[in-house]
């Protein structure tokens, strides 16, 4: 093969190169969801929310389906794909053909050339080791991100998980509680028919029914809201009739608030992603700093040139050039060549103050974490151990108001007590199971402040285990 031949072939090679590089371009590309395989311009569905439900079940379906979580799962594949990039050489090869043509000058009648060349940027000072290792350490950040993330939901679907128990579990009796008012209601009504108790008697009951049953209502109200925030929670469809399985138990924590603390600082995700944001800043300053050190180009070419003579533009002694009606002369020349930039001006020193700037701010983060943590560790282990101690007051004479309080109403439909007395007995007995309701509330409020605050489940807590 020719020199010729293999300067149109880089040349035909550089214009396959060109076409193909168009027609990827102009590809259309629709984004799918990759489980199902649906563009992502379709609608959404929420998945439906299993009834009944159990705290382990609600634990497991927040993992699969919350869109948090899915986010993040995303976005780590993002990080991981950048990490496989940043392995590839960063500079392709440059593909340079030029042609000249000329007329006359010099003498000549005709001139042209042909030059086919390539020109290779090289990656120097280890810049792309470190950009992989900057890729690696966004990939672990990422992933420290799925991992806060999970336990940030744990926490949240716990917290509303038990609410949606406990209100579930007033609302049954409340419910209880409307239905011996209906009774006696229903009574009252007979009696008044019978002329046994005045009609205004039949009124105050009738008024003591329909303050039991507003209580049932909100209750019901309340039920479903927290239903829907579960469901939120869950990231998924909550029915309408919402059934939760498991029991309202009352526990205690048995560390010591530095325990608490310790246990805190050990499983809290958010730490461990703050501390790997400030490990990708910190490898991120290095990048820039080798950045800013220039990178080398070589290159190489060769030229075909061509010279005619012919005609009235043919000179010469005529001694030599009778009978000669032309002449073409063809040089071929290689070419190589080593280009360095000139470093005039730091066109990177941007870039390292500010990813100076961001170490800093990464490093405050991780310490206000370091603060702010002990703080919320040992007030929720105090507010969790005040509210056990008035819910367990109030949970010993719970069985014991419930059925005082069946007594009472026994004792005033068989005439043995007074309306006025039956009233107030009710009043103080419905009061302290109020009580007893709001220091419930007030507990699981607090066992949720703590659970989100070590960053575990209670029970976990006590047994000495982590995740």
């Amino acid at each position: 093969m020719t020199r010729s031949w293999l300067a149109h072939g880089l040349a035909a090679l550089a214009c396959a190169s060109l076409v193909a590089s168009a027609a990827h371009a102009d590809a259309p590309v629709i984004p799918t969801d990759a489980s199902t395989g649906v563009s992502a311009a379709a609608g959404v569905t929420l998945p439906p929310v299993p009834s009944p439900l159990s705290l382990e079940d609600a634990l497991r379906f927040a993992r699969e389906h919350h869109p948090e979580l899915r986010i993040a799962r995303a976005s780590l594949g993002v990080a991981r794909a950048d990490s496989t990039f940043a392995g590839v050489h960063p500079f392709n090869p440059e593909l340079e053909v030029q042609s000249v043509r000329g007329g006359e000058s010099f003498g000549s009648s005709a001139e042209g050339s042909v030059e086919v060349g390539a020109r290779q940027e090289i990656d120097l000072w280890g810049k792309r080791g470190q950009r992989r290792a900057v890729a690696s350490a966004r990939s672990r950040t990422a992933a420290a991100e799925v991992e806060a993330r999970i336990q940030v939901i744990e926490s949240a679907v716990r917290a509303r998980f038990q609410r949606t128990l406990f209100l579930q579990q007033r609302l049954a009796l409340l419910t209880e509680f409307a239905e011996l008012d209906r009774r006696v209601l229903a009574s009252a009504e007979a009696r008044v028919r019978d002329g046994a108790i005045t009609p205004l008697t039949g009124r105050l009951i009738e008024l003591d029914f329909l303050g039991t049953e507003s209580q049932r209502m909100r209750a019901r109200s309340d039920l479903r809201q927290s239903g829907y925030a579960l469901g939120s929670a869950l990231g998924g469809a909550v029915p309408e009739t919402l059934r939760l399985s498991g029991t309202v138990a009352i526990d205690t924590l048995r560390l010591t608030g530095d325990d608490v603390v310790a246990r805190a600082l050990q499983n809290r995700r958010e730490g461990d992603l703050l501390r790997r944001s400030v490990e990708v800043r910190q490898g991120e300053l290095r990048l820039a700093g080798l950045e800013g050190r220039p990178n080398l180009t070589i290159g190489f070419g060769v030229s075909r040139e061509v010279t005619s003579f012919e005609g009235s533009g043919f000179s010469g002694d005529p001694s030599i050039v009778r009978g000669i009606s032309g002449a073409r002369d063809v040089d071929h020349l290689w070419r190589a060549s080593v280009s360095v930039p000139i470093p005039l001006w730091q066109r990177n020193q941007g870039a390292r103050a500010r990813a100076t700037a961001e170490i800093q701010v990464a490093q405050a983060e991780y310490g206000g974490f370091l603060s702010r943590i002990q703080l919320e560790a040992f007030a929720s282990a105090a507010r969790f151990r005040d509210a056990a101690e008035l819910y367990r007051v109030f949970l010993d004479r719970t069985v014991r108001l419930r059925s005082d309080i069946a007594l009472i109403r026994e004792a005033y439909m068989d005439g043995r007590i007074s309306l006025d007395s039956y009233l107030a007995e009710k009043g103080r007995l419905v009061d302290t199971l109020t009580a007893q309701l709001e220091a419930a509330e007030a507990y699981w409020e607090a066992r949720a402040a703590l659970e989100t605050a070590v960053g575990e489940d209670l029970d976990r807590l006590n047994q000495g285990g982590t995740r």
